[in-house]
């Protein structure tokens, strides 16, 4: 039993990083997880230059919605990449 937090010396942002690359390499969707990351980092360049450890993490977290959307694409088998979850058809 673990009675206490062990710290691995990793900060939350290299941890959300990891664990986003690791979900995208399970499924198979490491291209396409890239291709969101460097479409929002653009799209945030500004926040970037400002403020860069805070808006990096926002970032990561911010595209960890758009791969699990990916992930529930990919496990229903679903090709029709237009549709969102939430989006009235």
């Amino acid at each position: 039993m673990i009675d206490r937090v062990t710290y691995n010396g990793r900060s939350e942002l290299a941890e959300a990083k990891i664990l986003n690359m690791s979900v995208a390499k399970y499924y198979g969707l490491v291209k396409e997880y890239a291709e969101i990351l460097r479409d929002t980092r653009r799209l945030n360049e500004k926040q970037l230059a400002k403020d860069k450890p805070k808006a990096e993490l926002n970032i990561i977290y911010s595209v960890r919605y758009n791969l699990n959307w990916l992930v529930l694409q990919k496990l229903q088998g679903d090709k029709n990449e237009n549709s969102r979850p939430n989006k009235k058809q």
